[in-house]
């Protein structure tokens, strides 16, 4: 019998440079936690539970998993959109939200969604005690409902109210519903939401995509628990584009400088705020490198009373989860 060839490795200068920095990540990662709990690599599961804040009564890790990847929000274009839903089954579902505790996240904030009712019996069924922050909107509800100032706010209430039957800690009232809020005047009608939300037993968020919009809820202040703050400004419509850049974008863009901007705000205010779009809806994931430094920045200009919302999607990279959750115990040691 002929003796089959040996696997060769392919060229270094044909490995993307992310494959190759997270091999050499994960050999020093996975050396790192057996050696501190002391077994081997191999029997090197369940890790500690990462950093915390309070979230009013909770305390959640200050790296929670964000739900984009999962139900399809790629912030890239309609055909990724397909591609990770057809990942994310509900049995895959289940095992991501088990991978995440046991890499010491315990906290996965998620849009309400129609699939919930059906998944979350067996998320705690598979034995997954994570717990939920919920965005809620009122297309999230009802896609049919009309985007007016009334509808938005009921019907945002509406799917609060749906989201407290599956027990959620917490409930955040849409960025782009308080955008729209504030571009026609009526950031008031937030009041509402915040003290329906408290009806419920939940602590109430209020999140926004523009960092003027977050200094004015502070001032505000209509009594809610914590914020959600996009470090891209996403919301812009075309006349903010023509007025901050002088152009019109095809599609979603980032801007760079929009990190330092909100990060600004987010220091002045005194509750808690869950920074997302830390990796640019993976744009800033090119590398190892680039991701870290994404955090770094993150992590050294938000408040010690933040957290952040990371998306992961281990469809090609499995041990995603651990390197990353690795990362932001390195950082905030």
């Amino acid at each position: 019998m002929k003796k089959a060839a040996k696997r060769q490795s392919p060229p270094s200068d044909l490995v993307p440079a992310w494959e190759t920095t997270r091999r050499e990540f994960l050999k020093g990662a996975t050396a790192a936690t057996s050696g501190a709990l002391g077994v081997p690599a191999a029997k090197a599961q369940k890790q500690p539970l990462l950093p915390t804040v309070a979230l009013g009564p909770h305390q959640v890790t200050r790296m929670i998993v964000g739900s984009n990847p999962i139900y399809g929000y790629s912030h890239f274009n309609r055909q990724y959109d397909l591609h990770m839903l057809d990942w994310f089954t509900d049995e895959r579902i289940v095992k991501f939200l088990l991978d995440c505790e046991r890499a010491g996240i315990n906290t996965w904030q998620a849009s309400y969604n129609e699939r919930m009712p059906r998944q979350f019996p067996k998320i705690r069924a598979g034995g997954c005690k994570i717990q939920w922050i919920c965005l809620a909107a009122s297309w999230h509800l009802d896609p049919k409902l009309p985007r007016t100032i009334d509808a938005v706010v009921e019907g945002t209430i509406k799917c609060a109210e749906a989201a407290a039957k599956l027990q959620s800690i917490g409930i955040a009232f849409h960025g782009w519903a308080t955008d729209m809020l504030f571009r026609e005047g009526k950031l008031g009608r937030l009041k509402e939401f915040v003290d329906r939300v408290h009806d419920l037993g939940m602590t109430a968020g209020l999140s926004t995509h523009n960092p003027v919009i977050l200094d004015a809820l502070e001032s505000k202040n209509f009594g809610n628990d914590f914020y959600m703050a996009s470090l891209h400004y996403l919301s812009r419509r075309a006349e903010d584009w023509r007025r901050d850049t002088g152009h019109v974008p095809v599609g979603e863009c980032y801007i760079a400088s929009d990190r330092a901007a909100m990060c600004q705000v987010v220091r002045k205010i005194s509750k808690p705020t869950l920074v997302y779009k830390v990796l640019a809806a993976g744009r800033l994931c090119a590398s190892l490198q680039e991701v870290r430094e994404a955090f770094e920045f993150t992590y050294k200009n938000i408040k010690p009373i933040d957290a952040t919302i990371i998306g992961l999607y281990p469809r090609f990279y499995p041990d995603q989860i651990a390197v990353d959750t690795q990362m932001v115990r390195e950082i905030l040691a």
